[in-house]
């Protein structure tokens, strides 16, 4: 599910700011307030706004994907904005993001990425409504992203973690998705092996922490979980890969798609990331749809809805695959109907 797919709705430039400092830009499906655009706002040092803007696309194509296959009742979209000192222009992004999305009235909502933090949120919401970030909850969208991706672990293994047989996982990238999953898999008795930059963040009681020139894709696996950059397995990589199962968490993880493809033709089950990492677009269709359940309900309540969630969805995607189809036709297959109301307001149904 790339977003090249012809079938995927165009992304484009809605809303641009460019100043001698920072640019930032509103990519997203051409829609309305009554099915706004959703995605994080992202700070980066591009080399360019044309490299700026070409992210921008494939990520609001992305989330095309993710909103679609769960109903979550938005379009795609994503914010980026482009600055040789992120740090230095955080005053300037807030205060220019929010003037964009007042332009949109509504047409596209934001919350947190790279470089983007809740802090940073809190602000703009005291300028703009059109944010979602649980600003003002318990809930932690990277901790709904993070037990998302339990759920496909879980659908992967065909049992919940604490009836799974323990096994052999690395988690690459322990940031606050990564980390979160790896310390769950821990605490049920896995080995866990785990990469990441800051090494302090890998280092957890109970993990296995590698060095940074270890061969981290030679290890004998149960589940590989990338939980870091985009196009972090390249062609040597995938070829070495020694696992039945990859879940990954972070958005595109192989530098070409055919590498997914290529595993998947020796067995591997690889799952397409939108699968997996979509419990924050889920808890923001709680929050937009459901407002009532979600002022009321804990942050429990909702990471364990969004488990259930895409559980369900992955494990019906695995069995869509053992009957033959392909990655696409399967996606299809369990994807919710254009007509199903968001899937948030099934939170609010079961409270």
């Amino acid at each position: 599910m790339q977003s090249s797919d012809p079938s995927t709705p165009a992304v484009s430039v809605l809303a641009e700011h460019v100043s001698e400092h920072l640019s930032v830009f509103v990519v997203a499906e051409n829609t309305d307030a009554k099915r706004p655009a959703n995605g994080g706002l992202r700070l980066l040092n591009y080399p360019s706004d044309e490299a700026c803007i070409a992210d921008g696309e494939r990520l609001a194509g992305l989330m095309t994907h993710k909103h679609d296959l769960y109903g979550t009742g938005f379009a795609g979209g994503k914010i980026v904005a482009r600055a040789a000192e992120p740090d230095a222009v955080k005053d300037e992004l807030i205060s220019v993001t929010a003037e964009l999305l007042e332009s949109l009235d509504g047409a596209m909502i934001t919350g947190c990425d790279l470089n983007t933090s809740l802090e940073d949120m809190e602000r703009l919401t005291a300028l703009t409504p059109h944010v979602l970030a649980a600003v003002g909850s318990p809930v932690d969208a990277s901790a709904a992203t993070a037990h998302g991706t339990l759920g496909a672990v879980e659908a992967v293994l065909d049992a919940e973690l604490k009836d799974a047989e323990p096994g052999r996982a690395l988690v690459h990238g322990c940031g606050a998705v990564g980390g979160t999953v790896a310390r769950h898999l821990v605490d049920h008795g896995w080995t866990v092996f785990t990469v990441d930059l800051d090494r302090d963040k890998a280092a957890f009681p109970g993990a296995t922490p590698l060095p940074d020139d270890c061969p981290w894709w030679e290890l004998q696996l149960d589940l590989l979980l990338p939980c870091s950059i985009s196009g972090l397995i390249d062609s040597e990589m995938a070829a070495t890969l020694r696992t039945p199962a990859v879940v990954p968490a972070a958005n595109a993880p192989f530098q070409q798609p055919q590498l997914a493809d290529d595993l998947r033709r020796r067995g591997v089950r690889v799952l397409p990331d939108p699968l997996v990492n979509a419990g924050a677009v889920i808890a923001d269709s709680i929050e937009r749809f459901s407002p009532s359940a979600w002022k009321d309900a804990g942050a429990k309540d909702v990471y364990a809805f969004v488990r259930d969630e895409v559980r369900q969805r992955a494990a019906d995607y695995l069995n869509q695959r053992d009957q033959g189809l392909s990655v696409g036709d399967a996606l299809e297959e369990v994807a919710a109907t254009p007509s199903h109301e968001p899937i948030g307001l099934s939170f609010g149904d079961n409270e």
